[in-house]
């Protein structure tokens, strides 16, 4: 008899089957469905997945088939497939006040661009020229919004765009969508929080034509708007901003200069000397000392320029030729210098107002050093000895010089350590550009935090920086 055991099965039962089923994974907002397909897949259908999940929107019915297929058939498939997507919700934009005006050129006008940090040329409040009854901006609506559906067929609202809350000054109105001026002066425009916008037109003082021999030095506390030229030889002082066509004399503002066409000087340098920016089409022969940025189109030639903020030359040729510019945050232009190899210096430190004190104390100390040499001279090394040489009369001149030579002593004590002091503040290590777009040319000089780099070669494309590590100046 044999040993062998018989095989004992049933024909109706089926082996086990191994792996993993696949499974749906949806995002947080409930728009997209994913099928994760393990390494390993057991054969399922897509569709009942999704039932029981309750996705009924979005889902892409094509590809259900492939993958249900892919399964069965056990083909490679990719781990993971968006099997269904919902429709986001368009929420409408909201309304704007768009300036309509004879503004300066270059100033940006939407209320959307004031929330733009674009710290090259731009601040909140803009510069416009408004015209007695006219319409000096337009309210533009807002848009409707769309609803939106996520992958569960569920709603989701799009809110429509909000209006602009306006808040009207004095010396405005609304009539239909139009903001009318009641004078004739600057539109000031600003982005408060949230949707408001506040509006008005300030009282300025407006010049038809030049300022010369026929208006006189100007001196107004408010904003000042020339239509012509501010002629060599004569000035304007405003407490706010001034605008002008060209300016080849001197201007002084407690705000921002706007010359449409340029600053021109000529034998005497324009002079300008403002707390905020700069704009002009070009410059030339010109000083500008600027607490903002200074921003010109086309090119600055043979000017002295201080910014406490940016110096920057975008336009054709976007040249910077001669002269001396002095940044904290930066310096950009298309060219430095010339062929000619016109000496040209930029520099880049904490304030460039320290540049003007720096000078200001060298020339003082100088003034009183001399005076001191002076006083010391005439009294020799000892003035006992001077006072026996010249008794009477005489002691009371050595006396007040004597006098005066402790004063200036002290004063050169003082300038001394002023004169240590900003030094100190100027080799602080600064972290703007100088930025090349194009080429940079032979003797033009570099400095940064107090190093320097005199050019002897032309250079391409790139920009100066600090290297704080090597403590010196690197052009990448």
């Amino acid at each position: 008899m044999s040993d062998i055991n018989d095989v004992i099965g049933s024909l109706f039962e089926e082996d086990e089957p191994s792996g993993e089923t696949p499974f749906i994974e949806i995002s947080e907002d409930g728009m997209i469905a994913y099928l994760i397909i393990p390494p390993k897949a057991l054969p399922v259908d897509v569709r009942i997945l999704l039932s029981e999940l309750n996705i009924t929107f979005g889902i892409d019915h094509e590809l259900v088939t492939t993958v249900n297929k892919g399964l069965y058939d056990k083909l490679k498939l990719e781990p993971k497939y968006q099997i269904a997507a919902g429709r986001s919700p368009v929420h409408g934009q909201p309304g704007e006040l768009i300036l309509r005006t004879n503004q300066p050129e270059d100033v940006i006008l939407s209320s959307e661009d004031l929330t733009k940090v674009d710290y090259k040329t731009y601040k909140r409040k803009m510069l416009a020229l408004g015209e007695k009854e006219k319409p000096v901006a337009m309210i533009i609506q807002p848009t409707k919004g769309y609803d939106g559906i996520d992958v569960f067929g569920q709603t989701i609202t799009g809110n429509d765009g909000e209006e602009v809350d306006l808040i009207l000054g004095e010396n405005v109105y609304q009539s239909g969508r139009k903001i009318i001026s009641k004078i004739d002066g600057l539109v000031e425009y600003n982005k408060n929080k949230g949707n408001e916008i506040s509006i008005d037109v300030s009282e300025v003082y407006l010049i038809k034509g030049d300022v010369d021999y026929n208006t006189g030095n100007v001196d107004f506390p408010g904003s000042v708007i020339v239509k012509g030229v501010v002629k060599a030889g004569f000035e304007v002082r405003a407490k706010n901003d001034v605008v002008a066509e060209t300016i080849s004399g001197n201007v002084y503002a407690g705000g921002s200069v706007v010359s449409k066409q340029g600053i021109i000087g000529g034998t005497e340098k324009a002079y300008i000397e403002c707390n905020g920016p700069v704009y002009a089409k070009f410059m030339q022969y010109a000083k500008v000392v600027s607490g903002g940025a200074v921003s010109i189109k086309k090119s600055i030639v043979m000017s002295e320029v201080y910014s406490e903020d940016v110096v920057s030359v975008e336009g054709s040729p976007g040249s910077i030729i001669g002269g001396s510019i002095y940044a904290v945050n930066g310096i950009s232009a298309k060219v430095f210098g010339s062929e000619s190899y016109v000496k040209t210096e930029l520099a880049l430190y904490q304030s460039a107002n320290d540049v003007i004190l720096l000078r200001d104390i060298v020339a003082r100390r100088f003034e009183i050093s001399k005076d001191l040499t002076r006083i010391e001279t005439y009294l020799g090394a000892d003035r006992h000895e001077y006072l026996r040489k010249y008794p009477g009369d005489k002691q009371e001149l050595v006396n007040k010089l004597m006098k005066k030579r402790d004063e200036l002593r002290k004063q050169l004590l003082e300038k001394n350590t002023e004169l240590k002091y900003v030094q100190k503040m100027l080799t602080t290590p600064m972290d703007g550009h100088i930025t090349v777009e194009k080429a940079i040319w032979p003797e033009v000089r570099v400095s940064i935090s107090g190093k320097f780099i005199l050019l002897k070669n032309e250079r391409g494309k790139g920009y100066f920086y600090f290297d704080k590590g090597e403590e010196r100046i690197d052009f990448r």
